[in-house]
């Protein structure tokens, strides 16, 4: 396992944990099973997270609110919408790096 793919791992743990902090079970199921697949060292997993950024519906669409059935308080949502953006461009900058990586090799 490469620096790089423990890096991703750690950091898709801290993504999964502040979306179950919210319950927003969907994408954290998702980010779960991609998890599951670097950790394995499956290709697909990077080529997911490569994926899912832009288009409707995409991960980059995901706010957190009251309003869309998080578990959490208007005076919260502030950050925890400024805190998934943090968590899931270090995802997606890692998983680029990787992947270079990767193709290099």
């Amino acid at each position: 396992m490469t620096g790089l793919q423990d890096k991703l791992i750690q950091q898709l743990e801290s993504l999964i944990s502040h979306l179950n902090k919210y319950d927003e079970k969907n994408w954290s199921l998702i980010f779960s099973k991609i998890q599951k697949l670097i950790d394995n060292g499956d290709r697909r997993g990077i080529d997911s997270l490569r994926n899912m950024r832009g288009g409707m519906g995409s991960f980059t669409d995901l706010i957190i609110c009251e309003i869309n059935g998080h578990r959490i308080n208007k005076s919260e949502e502030n950050f925890a919408n400024t805190e998934l953006m943090r968590l899931g461009n270090l995802v997606f900058t890692t998983a680029d790096k990787l992947n270079r990586e990767i193709n290099k090799n």
